[in-house]
């Protein structure tokens, strides 16, 4: 769901039950960043070739409802440096790229200084929040992760002006909407 400017979608977050608005833009057809739907249904077709047990591949961020949720973007409007989130919703690749992350977590963990244990910590926070990407798995010759990124790299197309593609695995769809719902209270607190 596309906005035309951002009176419009400050006026959604405010009037909008929150659930309800992430629902709506994440299954929207026609999201910000492409020509037309085929051109969309394309792109997660593609993506679907490689992750083929989903649930669900959408877009999300600005590429998808035009303007950032981070305030300290100022709701930026999507633009030329933006990048492409990408959402695909299952419980197997999020379960996997959990197992790696614990594989890694229990040979490497006491070898590592404190920022680099500190920031395996956060991202055992996204775990327990429901989402998860192999791209921070912290071990750059794990097989894994270099298969993931090499993937997302592959998604960069004319189709999305070589933009990078962020791609995150939900365990389900109530965890897809809850890592959006703070955005948009956050934005709300701040507009």
């Amino acid at each position: 769901m596309s906005y035309s400017s951002l009176a419009q979608f400050s006026e959604d977050i405010f009037s909008q039950d929150p659930k309800d608005l992430i629902s709506r833009w994440i299954n929207t057809e026609e999201p910000h960043a492409f020509k037309s739907s085929e051109a969309y249904n394309a792109f997660r077709d593609r993506i679907a070739e490689d992750w083929p047990n989903n649930e669900m591949i959408a877009i999300a961020g600005s590429g998808n409802w035009r303007y950032s949720l981070n305030p300290k973007k100022n709701f930026s409007e999507f633009h030329k440096g933006s990048d492409i989130d990408v959402v695909v919703i299952s419980q197997e690749y999020f379960e996997r790229t959990w197992q790696e992350l614990r594989a890694t977590h229990k040979k490497l963990w006491i070898r590592w200084n404190f920022g680099e244990r500190a920031a395996v910590m956060r991202t055992g926070q996204n775990v327990y929040c429901g989402f998860a990407s192999p791209k921070y798995i912290p071990e750059s010759s794990n097989a894994f992760r270099f298969e993931f990124l090499r993937k997302c790299n592959s998604y960069s197309t004319q189709v999305i002006e070589h933009r990078e593609v962020n791609l995150m695995f939900f365990k389900s769809a109530e965890d897809t909407v809850d890592y959006y719902l703070r955005g948009v209270r956050l934005a709300k607190g701040k507009l």
